[in-house]
């Protein structure tokens, strides 16, 4: 006697099969697989279950180009070649809807591509809908023994396409979101690696104090400072903007600062058109045409209250003398990293008790309000002056508050980078 599973209507039959299919593909989708093993599952499920020999997956470019995805085969057919040509890729952009053909060469949508020469005789694609729109195509070639793709082939297929767009689209998202993690973490990691090459605290003596300060625009930033103590009566301050942001200036900027102080300790007495000319043959030797620096540095030897310097195409250094009076001296050379044969020149500061040198990286004077104002040097001279009997730690503050203050809620546009020297006797 026949079960009465036996007994249903042969489309019940086929409702049942599509369940199972459809159930094996959700149990696919749930695992933790990447956007293309989820894809492949779906494909291979297809072929099995309408009985094809090969399938691809289609997905649309930003430059709305179908370029091929994935391709699954079935193990008993032979394998064919297939893009997508212009005429059906255009038609599946439009028309976003099933298309079927069991006899390719006379389908006036597949029309000239004499399909049958590559052993292709039948085509059955589905779109892939998102919410947002045409994201791809899933196309099952060659029904197995000959026989033509049906209606429940079409329905199945129409079925899975919708499901499909969702599962890719979730799972490009989710693969998004991890890497994206992974880079924060990673760019967290640099951020820590790079404030470590900073100095972490000033130097504070009998005759001078030191301190610096650097906030990066982003994760990682291009601006560096130094401060080292050469000896009792020498110290050695210097300030740098590399060009660009992130990751690539961080590299060059690390670069730069080994660079100087590798020079500095291999030699008691430092030159700093030296120090400059070998900085720049190496930044050229080694970056990438489009990278250069803009830098200052010097040494303040404390004897003679003088302190000696090179600006390679910098922000010229703001002098604050003890009665309020604010300079800046023009002269500059050319930017580290352009022209492998530069020189450059020591220029050269004598400085009294309360004198201040201050060096800074242009994102502290391109600061901008909601307006479009730009914070500039008039606001900094006239704010170093106000501030100038403070300790160096607390006129770095108060630059740092007052540009935070000046912009107004607006976002940090550039590296803000600063460096003080004070005399105090």
């Amino acid at each position: 006697m026949p079960s009465q599973f036996e007994r249903k209507p042969d489309d019940y039959q086929q409702a049942l099969d599509e369940l199972v299919v459809l159930n094996k593909i959700a149990s696919a989708i749930n695992a933790l697989m990447s956007v293309e093993e989820i894809t492949r599952k779906i494909v291979d499920n297809c072929l099995r279950h309408v009985n094809a020999s090969q399938g691809s997956v289609f997905l649309l470019d930003d430059e709305n180009t179908f370029k091929t995805f994935i391709k699954e085969f079935s193990t008993s057919e032979s394998r064919v070649e297939f893009h997508l040509s212009n005429l059906l890729s255009a038609w599946m952009i439009k028309n976003k809807t099933i298309f079927v053909s069991n006899d390719p060469d006379n389908d006036p949508n597949l029309k000239n591509l004499k399909l049958s020469k590559i052993g292709i005789n039948s085509i059955l694609s589905a779109p892939l809908m998102s919410p947002g729109g045409l994201i791809g195509s899933l196309i099952l070639f060659n029904k197995k023994g000959g026989q033509k793709f049906t209606n429940n082939d079409k329905r199945f297929l129409g079925i899975v396409g919708s499901q499909t767009a969702k599962v890719i689209e979730n799972a490009q998202l989710h693969e998004q979101e991890t890497k994206f993690i992974a880079t924060k973490k990673e760019l967290e990691l640099a951020r820590l690696i790079q404030k470590g090459f900073l100095p972490h605290n000033g130097i504070c003596t009998e005759t001078y104090e030191v301190c610096g300060i650097s906030e990066p625009a982003k994760e990682v930033g291009g601006d560096y400072f130094d401060i080292v103590k050469l000896e009792e009566n020498r110290i050695f301050m210097s300030l740098g903007d590399v060009s660009g942001k992130g990751m690539p200036a961080a590299l060059l900027m690390a670069n730069a600062q080994a660079v100087l102080r590798s020079q500095l300790s291999n030699s008691k007495q430092i030159s700093l058109k030296e120090m400059a000319r070998s900085l720049n043959h190496l930044i050229c030797q080694f970056s990438s045409p489009e990278q250069y620096i803009t830098t200052i540095f010097g040494q303040y030897y404390v004897p003679s209250r003088k302190y000696h310097y090179v600006n390679a195409g910098h922000p010229p250094p703001f002098i604050v003398r003890n009665d309020g009076e604010v300079n800046a001296p023009s002269k500059s050379d050319l930017i580290i990293g352009y022209i492998p044969e530069s020189e450059y020149t020591v220029h050269e500061v004598v400085l009294d008790i309360g004198d201040i040198v201050f060096l800074y990286s242009d994102g502290v004077t391109e600061t901008f309000d909601d307006t479009g104002d730009e914070f500039g040097g008039k606001r900094l001279t006239k704010l170093l002056s106000e501030v100038r009997n403070k300790p160096v730690s607390e006129i770095c503050r108060a630059v740092f508050d007052s540009l935070t203050e000046f912009r107004r809620g607006e976002p940090q546009p550039d590296d803000i980078t600063m460096a003080i020297l004070k005399v105090k006797g």
